[in-house]
């Protein structure tokens, strides 16, 4: 079958249609996953509270599971710093309105007088609702851990 000029590029466009709403869902995941970072090692309870789901679940490194209230409420508790990281090997796959997010970081903290190392990799699900990314669940494994690295 023969295509018209006309159908061909309006097969085009369709296309390039499709890869930018990807590339702006990726930008914008990856935007996500930075600000979440920086939300983390600056201790901004009001990051989490805004793109966190209602029934965000998390499952820690070493296995407890904290819900959005959890976590809001440490990054506000004294006795809790962070020094800025950066995630490396980050990687974004969109299902549709599901987003997996997965990355390294090696973070250095302090919780209640006690120093902490840690270099992990972390699996985070996105699902868009009302058109907004919101983090629904989040997972670390650890690489390795050590105390009173300082």
């Amino acid at each position: 079958m023969r295509r018209s000029p006309f159908s061909l590029a309006v097969l085009l466009l369709s296309l390039a249609s499709v890869a930018r709403a990807g590339s702006a869902d990726e930008h914008m995941l990856l935007k996500l996953d930075h600000d979440n970072t920086v939300a983390t090692w600056t201790a901004d309870s009001r990051w989490f509270d805004e793109h966190l789901a209602d029934d965000f679940m998390q499952v820690t490194i070493n296995g407890t599971i904290k819900t959005k209230v959890d976590v809001v409420r440490e990054l506000a508790s004294p006795g809790f710093s962070m020094e800025p990281y950066e995630p490396t090997e980050v990687q974004v796959r969109i299902y549709g309105d599901t987003a997996i997010v997965t990355g390294r970081v090696f973070q250095r903290f302090a919780r209640n007088g006690m120093n902490f190392a840690i270099d992990a990799r972390y699996t985070d699900v996105y699902t868009k609702r009302r058109g907004k990314w919101l983090l629904v669940t989040s997972h670390a494994s650890p690489i390795s851990k050590s105390r009173n690295t300082r």
